[in-house]
């Protein structure tokens, strides 16, 4: 998939998130409304300035804009991600009981 399409296709994904207009995400983005419909037609493009202020109004990351969830590299991604989420949980949670348990000790 091109990378504007993608682009189109999670802008739009996530303005229906955020439940958003194309007239609401404009106002957020502080630009008009005809900008936006471009942006998603296909026939404009945004600078970079402008792709972070739909990042911001849309409350995701920039790279979450070209991310692929149907591709390999997205599902790989994705799961290296929630791999590392797992674990600093789990080291959160057993630091946490180990704090539980010297303080039992200590109380004794």
């Amino acid at each position: 998939m091109d990378l504007s399409r993608l682009f189109i296709q999670n802008m739009r994904k996530w303005r229906s998130v955020r439940v958003l207009s194309q007239k609401n995400l404009a106002e957020k983005c502080g630009t008009g409304y005809s900008y936006i419909r471009q942006i998603e037609s296909g026939v404009g493009s945004p600078s970079f300035a402008m792709l972070a202020k739909i990042a911001e109004a849309l409350e995701v990351e920039p790279y979450q804009l070209f991310y692929d969830d149907a591709s390999s590299l997205g599902r790989r991604a994705r799961e290296k991600h929630l791999e590392s989420v797992r674990e600093g949980l789990l080291q959160s949670v057993s630091g946490n009981i180990e704090a539980a348990f010297d303080e039992l000790k200590k109380s004794r």
